[in-house]
């Protein structure tokens, strides 16, 4: 990955030193906290669609040790803090409640022309789960996703009714076996989960038993949030130079004639909708360098490494999310084993 020295990410990721947070973990939050400040007031022009800043991240780890909650809530609390704050939205919410928060109007939209708002949900299963599901949640998420300019809907007292200027994000957390509580099986793989970057975690951090206060992280935090303030005021169009475009075009192709996710009936949503997640992620990049709205090389093939090491782990979710019980039951005892080596019947029937 490149070098994020002098940026908005390398002050968030000292911000988070000195904690439980992986490293990981702290990364990915503060792309998020950057694109909720952006929300929908920049964009790049792809010629037939638009690509917004808006990011589905959700954090994966089995352990509590690896502090997905406290990794959310110190983005949660930047945000909170900033004068002109994104629309956040409550983690636990109907379709209709959704529907109705994107309605009300953002504390820098005084017209209320705008549908923008952030998902903060800290146990994923509480804000999207089976009856969510069924109650219509999952294409509300895409379309707000898509940023589509205009979303109609249908309500039972008022008729058709419409949104504009749509365009959501969402940080969440999550455990393998939550995820599974959230998502039913037929829907890996849709249209939902191909829009959502799962950061996995596998090792919590060195423990660090005591946490004191520090007056430079006071500092680090004002910072940050002046920085959000700034690029909150930002609006226009990104752009790409001539070597930035030659390189996006490379890193698509060789995505595209190498990846093995185009033959996976679970993975193949993702590698088609990739490159704009590449993207997403490449203006986040750029902005933390610079309030400038000018996307270089480096932004995309950081960007790029970024997008690899989570589809490091993607197979994996995957296989989790499609288990059966019986499947879960085996590939537990196979972590145990794995950790403890040789272990009594008596005590292995204690771990699980």
């Amino acid at each position: 990955m490149q070098d994020l020295d002098n940026t908005f990410l390398h002050t968030y990721m000292k911000l988070n030193k000195g904690t439980e947070i992986p490293d990981l973990f702290a990364l990915w939050c503060g792309l998020s906290t950057l694109s909720a400040a952006l929300g929908r007031n920049v964009f790049l022009d792809m010629g037939v669609y638009h690509v917004y800043p808006n990011l589905y991240t959700v954090l994966v780890a089995g352990s509590g040790r690896c502090r997905k909650s406290t990794s959310i809530s110190v983005a949660e609390g930047l945000l909170y803090k900033m004068q002109k704050k994104p629309r956040l939205i409550s983690q636990k919410i109907t379709p209709e409640a959704l529907i109705e928060a994107m309605k009300s109007p953002e504390e820098d939209d005084l017209l209320g022309s705008r549908a923008i708002g952030f998902v903060v949900a800290d146990e994923l299963a509480t804000f999207l789960n089976k009856k969510t599901y069924e109650a219509g949640l999952p294409p509300l998420l895409i379309s707000f996703f898509d940023c589509k300019p205009v979303f109609e809907y249908h309500t039972k007292l008022r008729g058709v009714e419409k949104l504009e200027d749509t365009c959501l994000g969402l940080l969440a957390a999550s455990t393998p076996d939550w995820i599974k509580a959230a998502i039913p099986e037929e829907a890996i793989g849709s249209g939902l989960t191909s829009r959502i970057i799962f950061v996995y975690v596998e090792e919590p951090q060195n423990p660090v038993a005591i946490t004191r206060y520090d007056p430079e992280k006071e500092v680090l935090k004002e910072k940050l949030i002046d920085y959000l303030n700034r690029i909150r005021e930002l609006e226009g169009e990104f752009h790409l130079n001539t070597e930035a475009w030659a390189s996006f075009q490379k890193i698509y192709e060789d995505f595209y004639t190498s990846s093995p996710f185009y033959d996976s009936a679970t993975l193949s949503g993702y590698a088609s909708r990739r490159h704009v997640h590449l993207l997403k992620i490449a203006m986040m990049l750029a902005i933390s360098e610079a309030p400038s709205l000018v996307i270089e090389s480096r932004h995309l093939y950081a960007a790029r490494d970024l997008l690899a090491q989570c589809e490091e782990f993607m197979p994996k979710i995957r296989s989790i999310l499609a288990e059966n019980e019986i499947g879960s039951v085996v590939a537990m005892v196979r972590k145990i084993f794995k950790q403890r080596g040789t272990i009594s019947a008596g005590n292995l029937l204690k771990a699980g």
